[in-house]
């Protein structure tokens, strides 16, 4: 038996300054928008290798943050789309990759550590002591799909 090997791709998605509102983003809408782009531009040949173990394992809407998972060589269709990315579901948008990895546990540990991070910057910016814990506990939580 051969062991199939994983990548998992951290990606901020940065919606555009004009979308206005609460723009929510599940798992559906982007893996969607990611086999289009990718079947535009490798065809089907990048949708046959990518769409096998291509998951959605997490995603945020409070910081806007998701991991990717997808097999270990055709991974590289997928990194490669990202900067080419302008809209997703209905919302202009781009993405940043801020970590790939090899364990889903590496990206936790990365996920966790800008999480912090976001929140020193953020914290200092909020007057209410009630809106600092909500956004506390909102960027803290972490659950995997």
């Amino acid at each position: 038996m051969v062991r199939v090997k994983s990548r998992y791709i951290v990606v901020q998605i940065l919606p555009h300054e004009s979308c206005t509102g609460n723009v929510s983003f599940n798992d559906g809408i982007l893996t969607k928008s990611f086999l289009k782009y990718i079947k535009q531009y490798y065809g089907d040949f990048g949708v046959g290798s990518v769409e096998n173990g291509f998951r959605i394992k997490y995603c945020n809407d409070k910081t806007k943050i998701a991991i990717i998972r997808c097999r270990h060589k055709p991974h590289r269709f997928v990194a490669s789309i990202l900067p080419l990315i302008t809209v997703i579901g209905d919302y202009r948008a781009k993405y940043r990759t801020l970590y790939t990895g090899a364990t889903i546990m590496q990206c936790n540990k990365f996920i966790v550590n800008h999480q912090k991070a976001f929140l020193d910057r953020m914290v200092g910016r909020i007057a209410s002591a009630k809106e600092r814990n909500d956004l506390i506990k909102n960027v803290l939580e972490f659950e995997l799909a």
